[in-house]
């Protein structure tokens, strides 16, 4: 086609290209494109396919013009990127600057980012810290003690006697707000924690017998709540035996139970060492790799960043207002992890290619089914989801970024920290 394509670099991962299509290509496309129109356009006075050219160009002149402009930049974009082999390009080209007039030649600009161009760094041999891994008994305990809530059972205390911390209410509830209607809530179980109790509604519990009723007004809410106590019950925790064992999984005696306990107890302090060893891993990476990355990339990521910490603060209970209250130091905190962020994949991903890992089939479908199975979804259905959604290459890395890390950590100098992370 006789394209003219100049290439420059215009900031750091960044370049522009400036293409020029010759007049006789802009002609020979609008001379297809009024081709095909000829044959379904609508022209007064003439039937479909006996319009002159002339009379399409008054009449249709400017879908005409928006097909050439279309296809030659579709085109002559693509024919300009593959003449400059070896462009890893982020993204989507962004054009600009058209100069489109079908009596001259066809010119513009394209903005387009790229990969970085990253200078070996070190990746072995680095030095890393680990926290100890020790089970205690303590460990053991305390999960054993959860189980014991778990299975616990709430019963009526049979003696007379007022609400005190630690008890649970059966109580019925009257919400009365100012200019609303009264709503009525039965059987409501109130457990007076006084440790969790920032608006005081349940201090003011304390002290009521089963059979009498108090209102409280609530201020912040404007809210008076008629409470009717019907019964006083605690909490009763079973025996910790081999009984108690064979409630909770498949397990004869208390002591299979421990042993289950503490080999799961095992796997996810395993599983903290190496989130510790990859954390310390990607600071000195950060620390040994020095290089500029698409802003795009990063704008993009810092968003998704900012999204997720949203939402992790709201399931927190943190109001949305106050959560809009902390938006810059939030944007601002969002920005700072995701060039991390950024930066670490880029690396990982020259390390890859450096000691050639891939994701065989095998392992993918073996991720897939994994997955799938902790979903509780059939394998076929999660792989559509995972086609739908664009998700397949964020799942093959996966596999990738396990196995550079496992490189890293192997040939890492590790010292054994003694202190409890």
């Amino acid at each position: 086609m006789g394209l003219s394509v100049k290439l420059a670099d215009i900031a750091p991962c960044q370049k522009e290209l400036k293409v020029e299509v010759p007049l006789d290509a802009v002609e020979a496309e609008f001379e297809a494109v009024y081709g095909e129109l000829k044959k379904v356009a609508r022209v007064p006075g003439f039937r479909v396919g006996a319009a002159p050219r002339d009379l399409l160009e008054q009449h249709h002149g400017d879908t005409a013009r928006e097909q050439v402009l279309k296809r030659l930049v579709n085109r002559t974009l693509e024919e300009a990127l593959s003449s400059h082999k070896g462009l890893d390009l982020i993204g989507r080209p962004e054009v600009t600057e058209v100069n489109f007039d079908p009596k001259k030649p066809l010119s513009y600009s394209a903005r387009i980012e790229v990969a970085p161009k990253i200078p070996a760094g070190p990746y072995k041999k680095l030095k890393l810290t680990r926290p100890k891994m020790e089970v205690t008994e303590e460990q053991v305990a305390q999960v054993l003690s959860r189980l014991q809530e778990q299975q616990s059972q709430l019963k009526p205390v049979l003696e007379s006697r007022a609400a005190e911390d630690g008890d649970y209410l059966l109580v019925d509830l009257t919400e009365q707000k100012q200019g609303a209607s009264p709503v009525k809530r039965r059987d409501i179980v109130i457990q007076l924690n006084l440790q969790k109790d920032p608006e005081g509604f349940l201090r003011q519990l304390v002290g009521m017998t089963p059979g009498t009723e108090r209102t409280i007004k609530l201020e912040k809410e404007k809210l008076l709540v008629a409470v009717s106590f019907k019964q006083l019950k605690l909490r009763e925790l079973p025996k910790i035996d081999d009984a108690f064992a064979q409630t909770v999984g498949p397990f004869d005696t208390l002591e299979a139970l421990k042993k289950s306990i503490r080999e799961n107890v095992e796997q996810e302090a395993q599983r903290h060492q190496r989130r510790i060893l990859e954390q310390a891993a990607s600071e000195r990476l950060l620390e040994g790799w020095l290089f500029d990355v698409p802003p795009s990339v990063v704008a993009s990521q810092a968003r998704r960043v900012l999204k997720d910490r949203a939402m992790d603060m709201m399931s927190q209970g943190v109001p949305a207002s106050q959560v809009q209250e902390q938006a810059e130091t939030l944007t601002e905190q969002a920005k700072l992890d995701a060039l991390k962020q950024v930066k670490i994949f880029f690396i990982l991903r020259q390390i890859a290619a450096a000691e050639a890992l891939s994701a065989t089939e095998e392992e993918v479908k073996a991720r897939t089914q994994s997955l799938a199975a902790g979903m509780g979804v059939p394998v076929e259905q999660f792989e559509r989801d995972l086609e739908s959604r664009d998700l397949l290459d964020e799942l093959v890395w996966g596999i990738v970024r396990s196995k550079v890390l496992d490189i890293i950590i192997r040939e890492a100098d590790i010292v054994e920290d003694s202190n409890k992370k």
